[in-house]
């Protein structure tokens, strides 16, 4: 695999706020570590200054090829043109194997004679995607399409209800990097107890239910990294034990993990990407959060839903229902209460995080699904 090549071709704006931004550079590194020259082809963002910032940023080493691009505009105009680029790049790289999370970019590189990937992270069978999933069906049955990467079981399901044969099919759920479980950030307050929420506080991701257990729950301190107060619909009251961080680094924010006694993940029936998004990712999501919280050795408060139970059991978190504010208080009270359950839990998902859910396994994995395709 030394001389292979890898295209990694993505709509994503670098730096960004965004998890699709740490899902890609994190991928494009886990291939690299495979052995694969990879190049990215992704938009500059605002906020970029120079390619040894952007890897500070991220936490990561310079070991891929970044090829930037200035963004004409936004939607369909930028999928299009990142498209046609891509398939450049295709011809003058030339790639063993040619990557992507965008259907557009698929859709022109069936027009050559390379071999490439689609990654989808949700089912293109909403209104406002129809014409992805046209572009999909076509795409799917050319000689060169290797095959679709998805990141749960529930979205092979679908798209095996919609058609495209389960064999074409490989699911990688998502991942995260080993951190340093030793060196802790400086939380707020002076809790003798204290529960993490990490990521941002869209529609659908149970912050409510934190500020409810804040209330209940005065002498424990409640810690939201990754969002603001103003961000909260309705401008609820909030308690002097809930903490808002706003937006820390992705090179940061594990420090403060580690500095948690347990972590929440109260997702509910509907869950959004963005304010914007229109429809919910709730059955077939494979959030980041999780991983990264099965990453730093902390016990896991978790909603109990269908697709979460593919990475998480009772053995190695606490599954609640979503929307039940008792019971999300009740599993705290527990864990702070019973600090063998909390250690054990927390045990169990960090093994299983590194048997299982590191971005070098999902990389490993993808690639041999790959390499096999590519052999037959």
């Amino acid at each position: 695999m030394k001389n292979m090549k890898l295209l990694y071709v993505s709509e994503v704006y670098l730096p960004g706020r965004k998890a699709s931004g740490i899902h890609v550079m994190r991928m494009c590194k886990a291939f690299s570590e495979q052995g694969l020259k990879v190049r990215l082809l992704a938009f500059r963002s605002k906020q970029y200054s120079d390619v040894e910032h952007l890897f500070d940023y991220y936490g990561i080493d310079d070991s891929f090829e970044i090829k930037f691009l200035r963004s004409p505009g936004t939607g369909r105009l930028a999928a299009f043109y990142m498209a046609l680029r891509a398939m450049f790049e295709v011809l003058f790289f030339r790639p063993h194997i040619a990557y992507t999370r965008s259907p557009v970019s698929s859709l022109f590189f069936s027009l050559l004679n390379r071999p490439f990937v689609f990654e989808s992270h949700a089912i293109m069978d909403r209104s406002a995607h129809k014409w992805l999933s046209s572009f999909f069906q076509h795409f799917s049955n050319v000689n060169n399409f290797l095959g679709l990467v998805v990141i749960s079981s529930a979205l092979k399901k679908m798209f095996v209800e919609k058609g495209t044969p389960p064999e074409d099919i490989f699911v990688a759920h998502d991942a995260a990097d080993a951190k340093s479980l030793d060196e802790k950030g400086e939380l707020k307050g002076n809790f003798g107890f204290n529960a993490g929420y990490f990521g941002n506080i869209y529609k659908g991701r149970g912050v409510e239910i934190i500020v409810a257990m804040a209330k209940k729950r005065p002498e424990i301190g409640f810690h939201i990294i990754g969002g603001i107060a103003e961000d909260l619909p309705g401008n609820p009251e909030l308690p002097d034990n809930l903490v808002f961080y706003g937006f820390l680094p992705p090179s940061e924010v594990h420090l403060y993990r580690n500095a948690c006694d347990v972590l929440l993940a109260p997702y509910q029936s509907e869950v959004f990407v963005s304010n914007k998004q229109a429809f919910s990712t709730s059955l077939y999501m494979s959030p980041l959060k999780i991983f990264e919280y099965m990453s730093a050795r902390k016990a896991i408060i978790v909603s109990d839903m269908p697709v979460l139970r593919e990475v998480l059991s009772d053995t190695s978190s606490m599954l609640v229902a979503p929307a039940d504010e008792n019971a999300w208080v009740d599993a705290i009270d527990i864990l702070k209460r019973d600090e063998t359950k909390r250690e054990e839990i927390a045990r169990n998902a960090y093994q299983k995080f590194c048997e299982e859910f590191t971005w070098g396994k999902r990389a490993e994995s993808i690639l041999q699904w790959l390499l096999d395709r590519l052999k037959n």
